[in-house]
């Protein structure tokens, strides 16, 4: 398995390198020491025609064979010598070892021994290329083993230079970082003689980031516990809360929610409390197309809604109201969620509702008082203008009442009050008002057709026939009953409630002046 350690690495790229060099360094020496000894022979071999020149001279002058021959031996018995050829120019060839291979010849010319300037003949010289070859390959081995001595002993020198400058302070401040735990007090140490060097650098900044670290770590330790004392104490919020708390996500199916939700919304059942998730959150509800449209809302906006909402009867056993508030959150996905929060408000609005009734009715007769009549009265108007519809309007008066309270006290006069109340309300459809408006005065309202008289004498009649029906007392004494009615219609009487009240009222008393006699029947005027 190949080593990748630091000082080995080194090494081997600087050896590889030195080695590069040495080739290239080998070539060019051999090169060079080829062309030195190429000229170094040239030089010699025209050193050796001038031994022999006067003698080649003269044998090419005279045409003489046996000069010839004796010149040529003796240039061919040099050993940088490998081939010699003498001619002359009436056509004498003398050779030695002459080869007609492409090797390097040197030309020398031959002039006539007593005119410098006739030639004779030429002697050529081949050069002795072998000899050339092993001497410069000779050379070039010499020099590459000086340059791979060079080599070795360099990349030993690296070797140990690595070991001792880098690789060896490297692991010693690896080994002592390695012996440091995450978050102690514990620093490097700088191995001697580098302080001021690299090392000492790398040392340095190591410290620097171990500090960093601790105080990193230390942060971290504090914030963790932190989150886990704000975790315990919102899930101690969350599940011990007495308001509930639900988590929905965007098809507006329960996430999670707190036991005080299962209590309040009744969800806590055995089938419920199996698979909470599968809890559509309207359904829960009285009107569940109202809450779905509001969380649709909340969804659309990004804004907070709050409102009263009432629970479904067959997930509580009863009626019951819930205040609820709605936001929207976002999960670590970015997904909208919405977060709600509910609080049991059964009991203030029954109490509310009861304020509210105790409010707008008679405490006797439970019927609409005064002030909340006429409001009703109003609107009543209001929406009779809008559809051109028109409204009868009847002020009764009953008659004998305060002989009756005289004679019999109070209780008993109570008593004529209440029942003329509910038989007043037998008579009467769901959308008329009916009111008392004090004393012995009331008030019925309703609308009729255009045109209806028909449908006002049918009235008239049922409340001759229910107010004129003597009242039985407790201790089963007969009451009779009397009642005076003035009566106005809208829109022609008047267009406002003052002034329709005050017709049936003008009315009605004239119905009393015309009274001669106590009143047992019902006396009707309009």
């Amino acid at each position: 398995m190949r080593s990748n350690k630091l000082h080995l690495r080194v090494s081997r790229i600087v050896t590889l390198g030195a080695i590069v060099f040495a080739v290239m360094a080998s070539a060019i020496s051999y090169t060079r020491t080829q062309s030195a000894e190429s000229e170094a022979m040239k030089k010699a071999l025209e050193q050796l025609f001038s031994t022999v020149q006067r003698n080649a001279e003269i044998a090419a002058y005279l045409d003489s064979t046996d000069l010839a021959e004796e010149v040529v031996e003796s240039l061919s018995g040099n050993d940088i010598v490998s081939g010699v050829m003498l001619s002359s120019g009436n056509g004498l060839i003398i050779t030695s070892s002459w080869s007609d291979a492409d090797t390097e010849v040197l030309s020398f010319p031959l002039f006539a021994p007593f005119t410098a300037f006739e030639q004779t003949g030429e002697i050529k010289i081949q050069l002795n290329e072998d000899l050339l070859n092993s001497r410069v390959l000779k050379s070039a081995l010499e020099q590459m083993f000086v340059l791979v001595i060079q080599v070795v002993v360099i990349a030993i020198l690296v070797l140990i230079l690595m070991l001792r400058v880098l690789t060896y302070p490297i692991q010693s401040i690896a080994a002592s970082l390695h012996r440091i735990v995450p978050g102690d007090d514990n620093n490097l140490r700088c191995p001697k003689g580098h302080e001021e060097d690299e090392i000492g650098n790398l040392v340095n900044d190591i410290n620097k980031l171990l500090e960093s670290a601790r105080q990193t770590i230390k942060q971290e330790q504090y914030l963790r516990n932190r989150m886990e004392n704000l975790e315990k104490h919102f899930r101690l919020i969350f599940e011990r809360a007495s308001a509930g708390i639900f988590l929905l996500n965007h098809h507006f199916y329960l996430n999670s929610v707190n036991q005080a939700f299962k209590d309040i919304a009744g969800i806590a059942l055995e089938e419920r409390r199996a698979d909470k998730l599968n809890i559509y959150f309207p359904d829960l509800f009285y009107d569940s197309t109202v809450v779905q449209d509001l969380l649709t809302e909340v969804l659309r906006t990004g804004k907070q809604a709050a409102c009263d909402l009432r629970l479904n009867a067959l997930t509580t056993g009863g009626e019951c109201w819930l205040h609820c508030l709605f936001s929207i959150v976002k999960n670590d996905e970015g997904d909208n969620l919405i977060e709600g929060l509910v609080i049991d408000i059964t009991e203030r609005t029954f109490e509310m509702e009861r304020i509210l009734f105790e409010s707008q009715h008679d405490a006797l007769t439970q019927l609409l008082n005064r002030r909340a009549g006429e409001q009703r009265l109003n609107n009543m108007l209001i929406n009779a203008n809008r559809t051109n519809s028109q409204i009868l309007l009847m002020l009764i008066d009953l008659d004998g009442f305060k002989i009756i309270n005289d004679n019999y006290g109070h209780d008993a006069g109570d008593k004529v009050l209440i029942e003329i109340s509910r038989r007043m309300q037998s008579i009467i459809r769901k959308e008329d008002i009916l009111i008392r408006l004090g004393g012995d005065e009331f008030v019925i309202a309703f609308p009729i057709k255009e045109g209806g008289n028909d449908e006002s004498e049918l009235v008239k009649s049922k409340l001759q026939q229910q107010l004129t029906t003597e009242i039985v007392l407790g201790d089963g004494l007969p009451v009779p009953v009397g009642a005076s009615i003035g009566s106005a219609l809208y829109p022609r009487d008047g267009s406002d409630l003052s002034t329709l009240m005050v017709h049936a009222d003008t009315a009605m008393y004239q119905m009393k002046k015309q009274r001669k006699k106590p009143v047992k029947k019902l006396l009707l005027m309009s």
